[in-house]
């Protein structure tokens, strides 16, 4: 299956991106920028996260699973940084995958039961705020795990940077040990070296 799409986007700062999807296969989805920045941004947060709950919720093997052990108990975890000199930080980290979440608590609340993952859990304690955040990660036992892992490509000379992206999602199964749902989303972007000094 192959499909190109065109969107312009321009911003206050007068920033031009062109995306394009292009998928070569079937599962895929491909977007390339040309802009300023060779960065992942709010845009392509946006894009890939619409994305990827898209398919989860329509995919016919983790439907199924709802009909077999009825609603999903799921802990998020933070992206998994593989890229090439790029910092994470932990907001984006966590944004990258808790958005998923939130899509899919806001279209599909019946069919998924979403468990605080045990560093978020900790760190809202340790904040000592007014409202208890409930039970010890340790009194509820996820039964799947929503993660994903980020590896990039950079390539650069006197007038260019390129960068790549492959960001790869999974749904797993704990128990079992297999992955229930898997899916991947590539970024390409460009940028004039001019812009970036």
């Amino acid at each position: 299956m192959k499909y190109t799409k065109h969107v312009s986007v321009f911003s206050v700062l007068s920033v031009i991106f062109v995306p394009v999807f292009v998928c070569q296969m079937p599962g895929c989805s491909n977007r390339i920028n040309s802009g300023q920045s060779t960065a992942l941004s709010g845009i392509d947060l946006i894009e890939m996260t619409d994305d990827m709950a898209m398919k989860i919720a329509g995919d016919p093997e983790v439907q199924s699973e709802i009909q077999n052990v009825g609603p999903l108990k799921i802990v998020v975890q933070p992206v998994l940084n593989e890229m090439t000199a790029e910092v994470f930080p932990r907001g984006p980290a966590e944004a990258f995958t808790g958005r998923v979440r939130s899509l899919l608590s806001k279209h599909d609340r019946e069919r998924y039961v979403w468990i605080m993952n045990r560093d978020a859990f900790y760190r809202m304690r340790g904040q000592e705020l007014d409202f208890d955040p409930g039970p010890s990660p340790d009194a509820i036992n996820p039964e799947y795990a929503l993660t994903a892992r980020f590896s990039s490509l950079t390539n650069e000379n006197n007038n260019r940077r390129s960068s790549y992206y492959l960001c790869v999602y999974q749904l797993t199964d704990l128990s079992k040990r297999r992955i229930l749902w898997t899916d991947r989303y590539e970024v390409k972007k460009s940028a004039v070296k001019g812009f970036l000094d």
